[in-house]
């Protein structure tokens, strides 16, 4: 499948289904927010929350309890937000019906991509510690982190549209991904771009909030909107359904 019908059908389940995709974002806004509020040692950049992996040494038993605790609450809602709106993605294309497939999905597929990504979680953190001590944080961490990220994206959508356990999920986000590497490329790219362009903006007209209304677009409106044209690329690998649309 090209770009263009790619395009074409996320638009089309974007708009169609605005506000039930928003009402699941909602969780997502959630895992961002919650971290700061808490006091856990984070910065904002292009609309995402990240650690300061150099101020854990520094923390007391109390606040990295408090900060391992937000972390899992924020990875869980981060789940659901996905999984939910891939479950959208899937009743689109295939036809059935969202509500039930809502109902089903919100125990053990929600819990499944909770503990991929608490793995993943894991695995930067430990990469972000390591490299500091090496002082090659700035050139291995980055690398490392793309590579783990690129690994586990498209893992929640072929665990929601192919019903299938995350080993396998992982196996087959890595075939789509090395088959469907120009997509992939162009959805990348897509991303980073929306997220300069509206940072660069929000910082020129409306300066002292860019950074919470960044957070807000990222989580809103750019990250549901990314994930439906992530699942609009997996699910174009089933000629059969690319045909019927």
């Amino acid at each position: 499948m090209s770009l263009k019908p790619i395009l074409q059908h996320t638009w089309d389940t974007y708009t169609k289904h605005f506000w039930l995709i928003m009402f699941m974002a909602v969780p997502g806004l959630f895992a961002l927010v919650i971290p700061s509020l808490v006091g856990t040692p984070t910065f904002d950049a292009l609309g995402a929350t990240y650690l300061r992996t150099n101020s854990i040494p520094d923390l007391t038993q109390a606040k990295t309890a408090v900060m391992i605790t937000t972390v899992l609450i924020s990875l869980f809602l981060m789940s659901f937000a996905i999984v939910n709106i891939n479950i959208v993605i899937r009743s689109t294309r295939t036809l059935t019906h969202v509500r039930e497939e809502i109902m089903q999905s919100l125990g053990t597929t929600t819990l499944s991509v909770f503990w991929v990504y608490l793995v993943a979680e894991i695995v930067l953190l430990i990469t972000q510690l390591y490299t500091f001590q090496l002082g090659a944080q700035a050139l291995l961490a980055p690398l490392i982190n793309g590579a783990v990220g690129t690994l586990i994206l498209l893992i929640p959508t072929a665990m929601v549209i192919d019903e299938i356990r995350a080993g396998r999920a992982l196996e087959r986000s890595i075939q789509t991904i090395l088959r469907k590497l120009p997509l992939f490329a162009l959805w990348l790219l897509m991303g980073l771009v929306a997220l300069s362009v509206a940072e660069v903006l929000l910082l020129a007209l409306l300066r002292p909030w860019a950074p919470t209304l960044m957070v807000l677009f990222t989580s809103m409106i750019l990250m549901p909107f990314l994930v439906v044209s992530l699942g609009q690329i997996y699910i174009s690998k089933y000629t059969i359904i690319e045909k019927s649309n």
